[in-house]
């Protein structure tokens, strides 16, 4: 018996000792658990398609279904009323004071009955321009809400406009620009149904506003919402960013992830420097962000081939968008690839927008 108790206690004091290094090493896994989160942010971005001052513009009525194709036939499409849709566009160019005068014709450019999508010829163009002395031509070729069927709730809706640009021959202003240059633009709705004929028209109504907006920010600058991610983790310090960043206190997340850099763990490093780089666009210091996205990079491992590899193979096999495990490497490398596109759209409205 002797025996036996004391190969018991010798079992229990090798035990207790693993049993706490076994407790030590889960809650160090479960401190340095680290994931990523998505968070949008408003930036300020150059037009696509910047005018010249002093310009002069009409905006036409061109509207029927025959100038666009449904690509699903499940789709049902509402189109907007022509003329509506003109002035609300043309509105909208006035409001956002782009132009030195904006005019509109009052009568549908498509010729009635015809059945052929219809784009102007350059003698039309040139007609068009001189009689209504302007310098170019807004056609709004289509437009329309979509849903799955009338009473349809769930799945997209959409708005639709599509739309074409003319400018005549010998414009110099606008060389480098393919004319006439076509625009499609779309937006999800929320959720609701076309059941009567009064929610259809709420619901185009509701339309107009959103798909002009979206034909002046072709071209003027405008805010522009862009999702970007940080490094998220159950440390205090990126517990308390995160709660920072979600409550829109980026200066109390930069002060938690400073804290996070003094961690002796690479990894951690690297963390919080890529974190900072977020912290310094949002401040538009883009070169600060990239000289910080740098340094963290300079703790990661270079994946970049086995990265390749491993992402063919992702899409060569059954595969869910953003399950892909991305490496710390390759986030820094897609993540300097937006700042460098940042950096060129500060540079374009500095261009543009004068200093005080």
């Amino acid at each position: 018996m002797q025996h036996f108790d004391g190969l018991s206690r010798i079992r229990r004091a090798v035990c207790k000792p693993i049993y706490f290094s076994f407790l030590f090493f889960l809650f160090s896994l479960l401190v340095s658990c680290v994931s990523v989160k998505y968070v949008a942010i408003e930036q300020f971005v150059p037009a696509p398609f910047p005018l010249p001052e002093g310009m002069s513009i009409a905006v036409l009525n061109n509207l029927s279904p025959h100038n666009v194709s449904l690509i699903d036939s499940d789709v049902y499409a509402y189109s907007f009323d022509g003329d509506s849709l003109m002035e609300h566009v043309a509105q909208a160019f006035a409001d956002a004071e782009l132009f030195s005068e904006v005019v509109v014709l009052d009568s549908c450019i498509y010729p009635q009955g015809d059945t052929i999508f219809h784009l102007l010829t350059e003698p039309e163009v040139r007609h068009l321009c001189d009689i209504l002395a302007v310098d170019m031509l807004y056609v709004c070729d289509y437009g329309c809400v979509t849903s799955w069927g009338p009473e349809a709730i769930d799945g997209e809706r959409k708005t639709y406009l599509a739309s074409h640009l003319y400018v005549p021959d010998g414009k110099e202003s606008f060389k480098g620009i393919e004319l006439p240059h076509p625009f499609i633009f779309d937006q999800i709705l929320r959720r609701g149904t076309y059941r009567t004929r009064y929610e259809l028209n709420r619901w185009k109504e509701r339309s107009y506003p959103i798909v002009s907006q979206m034909a002046v920010e072709c071209f003027a600058p405008h805010w522009e919402s862009r999702d970007r991610l940080f490094y998220h983790g159950t440390s205090r310090n990126l517990r308390e960013a995160t709660v920072c960043v979600r409550d829109g206190n980026w200066d109390g997340a930069y002060r938690c992830w400073q804290q996070q850099a003094q961690k002796r763990s690479p990894r951690q490093r690297l963390i919080s420097l890529y974190n900072q780089a977020l912290y310094h666009e949002m401040n538009d210091s883009v070169d600060l962000a990239l000289s910080t996205l740098d340094q963290a990079d300079t703790y990661a491992t270079d994946t970049t081939a086995v990265d390749t590899l491993a992402l063919r193979e992702w899409f060569q096999t059954d595969f869910t968008i953003g399950n892909f495990p991305y490496t710390d490497h390759q986030r820094i490398v897609n993540y300097r690839t937006l700042l460098r596109e940042r950096k060129e759209e500060l540079q374009k409205l500095d261009s543009i927008i004068p200093n005080p």
